[in-house]
């Protein structure tokens, strides 16, 4: 059964069922509609249809004075052609004289109405009868003719044939009455039915539209290639077209092309279902190709305006776009009174400074999101709405260097962890069996040997396993100071003191190298905010960096100078070997002074002392000069009244 109405003779089924309960449903509209607006629920049939009868026949009194009467004459003549039907009719002037009878039969006339004719020349017609007035009101027909004296009354007396000869509108309307007065209560529920029975079927249409029987895809028929659009056009077209001749000419040519659409619409409407079920309702329209096509040029076009645009310089698009302004302005003033130019005068500003102060604001924002770069906060987004194009394509190659460098920095991070922990973890496992080696040594030196190598070979295990040992601790402390893991106890201190115990405690040591010590301090107190265990260790780096690479002979110096913010440790050597490499090269890891590498030594006191120094918010600087090397430590001073 599923199949059946997607056969040809189905869907035909289900098309005369959408047409007939339709027709169904509109004539049960219509006679609703016109037996409650004729009162057919208040008054009786009898009443109901005498009214509609009488104003039948007057309507049929008038056309047959028309018809009988001769304008040009003012006499009567009854068209033998005439078929007046049931209709009867007499006219009699305003004697009581018969001018016209239709019947000769003996015939009541109940319904009378009055005309009164003008003359020639008396009328609206110059040369011909004009008929003035038509009433049912004989007072009103009288008035007229006190008013004017050469007015003639006429009197038409109208009336139906009982016997209903004639199959007529007098004929038809009576038995039309009889059955809308018997169904009046019923043609509700008709309606109802035929309602319910258009929109079963209409879905049923709808659903196997396309549909061929044993086949899942959609088949349209060639009506469903033409452009939609088209289709819509020539409905629109016989709907306006009937409604047109239904007002103006009354012509029976209008119920044709009513049938006409209304058998056309279902169709209609099964090709919309087909189009929606294949997704060609809107590409299979004119009106979309043409629009597609003008797309593509559009498209064409812009690509083309957009390249350009996208090539030029930033300062040619403002020129470009400030000179576009300027010549729309003198064009307006050009071709507008002067009320209009004095708006665009005053408009101006209102147009061009919000550009401006928006452009600088976007500006200023792309400036500050590359001083937050500048100052390592990657975390910080440069907005990017509502920028102009131009500007969002900056902010968003900044916001791209800050995620990469981000990630860089995350990844250097994690980087760092690892190798910290990796030598934290050797070094630990190192130091135990270090250990054992150097007092096993030491034990080995004590005891009393015949062999004098046996003691040398101790002392040179002792001594390259304490300088083992050193390497290890230095390599941890390194490690743990990168990566801001070294514990840092900023207290107040005093800034001489570290160069008088530095001074002391080294001057032995500047003895065995053959070097002079020479320190310069300021006699009133400098307090410095610091760690007092992590100055002494970047002191004795610089100091032991001195005593290895200083050339045997000349001066070692320490001087201490204040700033504005600053307590400032200065140390000057004279190297012994030459120093051929960047103040930024002796700052890295691993790097000795002398690229032989004969002295003892890790490579990492400087890298140490530099790190020592960010962690207490000081600054370790290097510079070179021919042989001389210097070392300016920079340490912040406290104010007066702190830490105390």
């Amino acid at each position: 059964m599923k199949d059946f109405f997607k056969t040809f003779f189905g869907k035909g089924l289900l098309y005369a069922a959408v047409l007939i309960s339709s027709i169904v449903l509109a004539l049960s509209v219509l006679g609703a509609v016109y037996m409650i607006y004729s009162n057919y629920y208040i008054q009786s049939e009898e009443y109901i249809r005498e009214e509609q009868i009488e104003t039948m026949v007057r309507g049929s009194s008038a056309n047959a004075f028309y018809s009988t009467f001769e304008t040009m004459t003012g006499k009567f003549a009854v068209n033998e052609t005439s078929d007046y039907g049931n209709f009867v009719f007499r006219i009699k002037d305003a004697d009581g004289n018969v001018m016209v009878n239709s019947s000769t039969a003996a015939q009541q006339y109940p319904y009378k109405i009055y005309l009164t004719v003008l003359p020639p020349h008396q009328g609206d017609s110059g040369d011909e009868y004009t008929i003035s007035s038509i009433s049912m009101n004989k007072s009103y027909a009288e008035s007229i003719l006190a008013d004017n004296y050469y007015a003639k009354l006429y009197i038409v007396e109208g009336a139906i044939n009982p016997n209903l000869e004639y199959v007529d509108g007098y004929r038809l309307f009576l038995g039309f009455h009889h059955f809308l007065y018997s169904i009046k209560i019923s043609i509700y529920i008709i309606g109802v039915l035929a309602f319910i029975a258009m929109i079963v079927a209409f879905i049923a249409l709808m659903s196997v539209a396309g549909k061929r029987p044993k086949k899942e895809e959609i088949v349209p028929w060639y009506f469903h290639k033409v452009p939609f659009d088209i289709i819509t056009g020539v409905l629109i077209f016989l709907v306006a077209f009937s409604c047109m001749v239904i007002d103006d000419t009354r012509n029976p040519l209008a119920a044709g092309l009513s049938l006409i659409w209304a058998f056309f619409v279902p169709l209609y409407f099964m090709s919309f279902a087909v189009r929606v079920k294949t997704h060609t309702l809107i590409k299979n329209t004119v009106t979309f190709m043409i629009l597609n096509l003008l797309w593509k040029g559009v498209k064409l076009v812009g690509k083309f305006l957009w390249t350009v645009i996208t090539n030029m310089k930033l300062l040619w698009k403002v020129i470009l776009v400030f000179a576009g302004l300027m010549f729309f302005w003198l064009i307006s003033i050009a071709i507008h009174d002067q009320s209009w130019d004095a708006f665009l005068v005053l408009a101006t500003p209102f147009t061009v400074f919000p550009l401006l102060i928006l452009i600088t604001l976007q500006i200023n924002k792309i400036k500050k999101g590359a001083q937050e770069l500048a100052e390592g906060h990657f975390d910080h987004v440069v907005e990017t709405k509502w920028m102009l194009p131009e500007l969002k394509k900056h902010a968003v190659n900044l916001n791209s260097m800050a995620a990469a460098q981000k990630i860089a920095l995350e990844e250097k991070l994690k980087s760092e962890r690892m190798k910290t922990e990796l030598i934290t973890n050797v070094s630990h496992d190192i130091k135990t069996p270090l250990t054992s080696i150097i007092n096993y040594a030491d034990l080995i030196s004590k005891e009393e040997s015949t062999s004098e190598k046996t003691k040398e070979y101790s002392e040179v295990l002792i001594r390259q396993s304490v300088r083992l040992k050193r390497l290890l601790e230095d390599l941890v402390e390194a490690s743990k100071a990168s990566t801001g893991n070294l514990e840092v106890d900023l207290q107040p201190c005093d800034a001489q003191v570290f160069v008088t115990q530095s001074a002391g405690e080294y001057e032995e040591k500047f003895k065995q190298y053959n070097l002079s010590l020479i320190t310069n301090v300021p006699e009133q107190s400098i307090r410095i905010l610091a760690d007092g265990r992590r100055m002494q260790r970047i002191f004795d780096n610089l100091l032991n960096n001195a005593c290895k690479y200083s050339l045997p002979g000349t001066r070692v110096y320490v001087d201490l100078t204040e700033t504005d913010k600053d307590a400032v440790f200065t140390f000057k050597n004279t190297s012994k070997e030459q120093l051929n490499m960047s103040e930024e090269e002796l700052m890295e890891r691993f790097t000795r002074g002398d690229s032989s590498r004969n002295t003892e030594g890790s490579g990492l006191g400087l890298s140490i002392a530099g790190t020592l120094a960010e962690l207490q918010n000081g600054k370790l600087r290097l510079t070179t000069d021919g042989d001389l090397f210097k070392a300016t430590l920079s340490m912040p001073k406290i104010k007066d009244g702190e830490g105390k």
